[in-house]
């Protein structure tokens, strides 16, 4: 007899498994977009980027998530924003 035969999984524990790693995806996801918001902070405050530059990067990284004042308060003084 075969000795490797994989045990019978429900449909319900499939989904489940699915589910969980897809959570776990999106987790991952997360985490590179803090990280990537964190280091435009970083090029910005140690002068590496100008202002202008950190909205654009953080508005591609994270779109819609600045408040709609930090936008403003540029597109006012004439730059242009994403």
């Amino acid at each position: 007899m075969n000795g490797h035969v994989k045990p019978i999984i429900d449909i319900s524990q499939q989904q489940r498994e699915f589910v969980l790693a897809a959570l776990r995806t999106v987790v991952k996801r997360l985490d590179l977009i803090r990280e990537e918001v964190a280091l435009s902070g970083v090029a910005l405050s140690t002068g590496a980027v100008d202002p202008q530059t950190a909205i654009r990067w953080c508005e591609e990284i994270a779109p819609g998530c600045l408040p709609p004042e930090v936008k403003a308060t540029f597109i006012a003084k004439g730059w242009a924003l994403p």
